[in-house]
């Protein structure tokens, strides 16, 4: 009973061992969990042989050690592996903020192009002249509004008239304190067209959709390199009527 039971342990390891690797083969684990699932089977049928007597005590001690020695760099790598998984999770996720930015920022320039030129441009150099040296319509209110009235009330008792003026389009859509504080990241116009990440121009189409029987201006603008292929980040529809970003929360 006692040689019997000295042999349940190199069998169950025979046998989990031989589960895993079939197992692991048909799901396309990855080379460490097939190679971690094979040494536990060849561990199992060494152990075996070493109670049959077949090979030495001194042979099954210097196998162990180098199974022992080929596990711990196993555990290593598997780590290393995990570290890397997440690192690159943590630089995605700042590279994805910072490209979300520079595409709002792309976003609003295409929507203060439209302001000043009736369609959106599909021009990145015309884009950052735009914002530049451009200018946009802006309504501005002359008069106090008094306090017992609200502002259409003043308009209609012509207490106070609404007027027309051209805006400089970089410091309307991008250097008012109130806009600054809100940012990522600093405002250049130098660079804006480019992707901060990878300091690649960004990908700028424009057209025109038919949307309720008139046509439409669209615009869409893509990052140029994303870091995971087919993960691109983009604003705007070049299909339908849209300048929503494909991120969560706009």
């Amino acid at each position: 009973m006692k040689n019997l039971a000295s042999y349940i342990f190199p069998v169950l390891l025979i046998v989990v061992g031989g589960a895993l690797l079939i197992i692991g083969a048909m799901q396309g684990q990855n080379g460490m969990v097939l190679l971690g699932a094979g040494l536990a089977l060849l561990a199992g049928i060494i152990s075996l042989l070493l109670q049959m007597g077949i090979i030495g005590r001194q042979v099954g001690m210097v196998i162990g050690i180098v199974f022992a020695v080929v596990a711990v760099g196993l555990a290593y790598l598997n780590y290393r592996s995990v570290e890397k998984v997440i690192e690159f999770n943590e630089r995605k996720l700042k590279s994805d903020r910072k490209l979300i930015q520079a595409l709002k920022d792309m976003r609003t320039a295409e929507i203060g192009f439209k302001q000043a030129n009736g369609a959106y441009s599909g021009n990145l150099q015309a884009l950052q002249e735009f914002v530049r040296s451009g200018t946009i319509p802006m309504v501005k209110a002359i008069g106090q509004v008094p306090d017992t009235l609200t502002e259409q009330e003043a308009l209609d008792l012509k207490i106070i008239v609404r007027d027309t003026i051209m805006a400089p389009a970089l410091d309307s859509l991008f250097l008012a304190p109130r806009l600054a504080s809100e940012r990522l990241y600093p405002f250049d116009v130098n660079t804006f067209i480019n992707s901060p990440v990878s300091n690649k121009p960004f990908i700028l189409r424009s057209g025109m959709v038919n949307s309720s029987g008139r046509n439409m201006s669209v615009f869409q603008v893509k990052d140029p390199q994303p870091m995971v292929k087919g993960d691109t980040l983009f604003v705007g529809n070049l299909e339908k009527v849209s300048t929503a970003g494909n991120w969560t929360g706009e």
